[in-house]
Parts: structure tokens; sequence; C-alpha cells
């Protein structure tokens, strides 16, 4: 099987509704509910200035939906008072998997929070997610402990 040829850029309006089926699939890997609305994601995605939805697309493929995302979020850090970029979701679906997509993904949102003034990037992961840890330590990003070094109990 061969790569596929994947575009990354900025959610438009057109992706949101299959971005938004892929939160809800996000949600329910980790059996929460969804209860993003489209109408709230729109504000997030595409007027918030805080966020950056990003979209894989594949041109190898007739279909025009996104195939994976990934949000970013911008904001200060406080413990550093550095801008910083939070990559909140990463997603990529089943099908479209293990193929460098989310590779693909995360480089673009990296790139995104270096353009914004960002001097670093988190990725958010849950251990449990099938793949992703294996996944972000093949990118050769570091994984913390399972505990947050901040947490308020």
């Amino acid at each position: 099987m061969s790569t596929p040829t994947v575009t990354i850029r900025r959610a438009t309006a057109e992706d949101l509704p299959e971005t938004h089926r892929m939160m809800i699939a996000l949600g329910a890997q980790h059996g929460l509910p969804a209860t993003l609305t489209p109408r709230v994601l729109a504000r997030i995605a595409l007027d918030g200035p805080a966020a950056r939805l990003l979209v894989a697309h594949r041109t190898d493929s007739p279909q025009r939906h996104p195939v994976g995302h990934a949000l970013l979020i911008l904001g200060r850090n406080m413990v550093a008072g550095a801008t910083w970029g939070f990559v909140e979701q990463l997603y990529v679906q089943a099908p479209d998997r293990g193929q460098g997509i989310g590779r693909a993904l995360l480089a673009a949102a990296r790139a995104e929070a270096l353009a914004a003034g960002c001097a670093g990037v988190t990725v958010s992961s849950r251990p449990e997610t099938d793949g992703s840890a294996l996944g972000y330590r093949a990118l050769g990003l570091e994984m913390d402990a399972a505990r947050p070094r901040f947490a308020a109990e």
C-alpha cells in the first residue's frame, strides 16, 4: 500500500460537520459524551483568536471531507511566562491511521505554533488511546509520567 497524499490546512466551514463527527468519535474512545455543538465548534475554530483547527485531506481520494484534525490552542504558559501551543486534539479516522497523517498534522500544528510566536508546544494524550503513545514516541516526543507535574486535587 502506498502512502496517501495529504494536504493539511486550516479548517473552513465546509470541514466542520465531519470534524464535529470526529470529535464525537474521539470523546467516545475515552468514554466521554461529546457536548460540543456545531455552532460552538464554528465559533471556536473559525472565529476564535486562540484556536487553530487544522484538517487533513487526502488528495488521492475522491472524498472531499477531512480524514483527520488537530486542534491547537494558543495561550500563555503561566509557569514559563511564554506564549505556548497546546495540541488539545489529534485524531485520524480509523481507515487512514498508520499512514503518517497524524505525523503530518502534528508537524503542521508545530509550524502553526511557531508562526504564532509560541516558545513550545505540548501535546495532550491519554495512554489508553490506541497507538497514540507509540506514535508520539516514534516522532521523538518525550512522554511525561502518567501524573501531571502540576495537579490540583
